[in-house]
């Protein structure tokens, strides 16, 4: 990394061999001194337009960043992280659904697993509830989604189902602990 060959001027080989000694083992500094004494006893005048060569990678070419983000995203899926996350542009409403969907179909699995074994070491009964928490918490949305369930309340007991029917299908969402007692 940061290497370069350097064209410079033919001396003695005892100046030549100490300004080689002189590079070496410093990473980043001149690596290779090129003489041009054989060059310009060739007929060629080696030093007009010429520069220093860098040996250095051009790291902007090699795709290094495209490969890291492709890297990350597929470790961000293997663990149920959904690809949206990465992008430097994501509002609020994409990383909450993100992280619904991560805590529904990744963590809260592992978590009933955990309660599982803790129920059977701790002899009685263990939940372990990742999703609750991710509930919307604002004003509107708590409001939108209790008129919500009111209607639907209503609308079941316009239609006639019993009590039991309609405890099963908020126990289908979850929701059976929060609306228990509550008909």
């Amino acid at each position: 990394m940061g290497s370069q060959i350097v064209p410079v001027p033919e001396g003695s080989a005892d100046d030549m061999e100490a300004l080689r000694q002189g590079f070496k083992g410093k990473r980043g500094a001149a690596l290779v001194v090129e003489g041009v004494a054989q060059a310009t006893a060739a007929g060629m005048n080696p030093n007009i337009g010429k520069s220093p060569d860098q040996l250095s990678p051009h790291l902007d070419k090699t795709l290094a960043d495209k490969l890291l983000a492709e890297a990350k995203g597929a470790v961000f899926s293997a663990f149920g992280v959904l690809p949206g996350l990465q992008n430097p542009s994501t509002t609020g409403p994409l990383v909450r659904e993100a992280q619904r969907h991560l805590a529904t179909w990744i963590l809260q699995p592992i978590a009933e697993l955990m309660a599982e074994e803790a129920t059977e070491k701790f002899g009685q009964a263990v939940k372990i509830d990742v999703h609750r928490h991710l509930q919307s918490f604002d004003a509107g949305g708590s409001a939108r989604a209790v008129a919500g369930i009111v209607q639907a309340l209503a609308q079941a007991k316009e239609a006639g189902l019993s009590d039991a029917t309609v405890q099963a299908a908020f126990g289908a969402l979850d929701w059976k602990e929060a609306l228990a007692g509550n008909e």
